[in-house]
């Protein structure tokens, strides 16, 4: 089995069951080239699970502009009189870390579909 198939597999097991993958730095090469061929660039992020341990990584979607875009949904819904005031400062914070959520949702949905598209192209080779 190619490099490229083993890596693409793993990953998209890790995202079907947790919605990230987990791996170690002598992997970063590996997985950063998996990010460009699988055309993920801007979808995910890859980072140090923590800044403690030096060789664990994580590539998790990407939420960067998620916060901003549903703050500005959530006071739509006050500005168009679908929530009233008092609702509004009682569940604003609530509304918006619910509609993050399911932007994230739905950004893990995308990132599994072109998993899995690479896959599918991978497997004709």
């Amino acid at each position: 089995m190619s490099e490229a198939l083993e890596i693409t597999e793993r990953v998209l097991k890790a995202f079907k069951y947790y919605r990230c993958f987990v791996f170690e730095k002598h992997e970063l090469p590996t997985v950063k080239d998996f990010v460009v061929k699988s055309e993920l660039t801007g979808l995910v992020i890859i980072k140090k699970v923590d800044p403690k341990y030096e060789d664990i990584y994580i590539l998790t979607a990407s939420i960067k502009g998620f916060e901003q875009e549903c703050i500005s949904k959530v006071d739509e819904l006050l500005s168009r009189g679908q929530i009233p005031l008092d609702q509004y400062k009682k569940m604003r914070n609530e509304l918006v870390e619910q509609c993050i959520t399911s932007m994230e949702h739905e950004r893990v949905k995308e990132i599994i579909g072109k998993i899995e598209k690479y896959y599918q192209k991978l497997r004709r080779i």
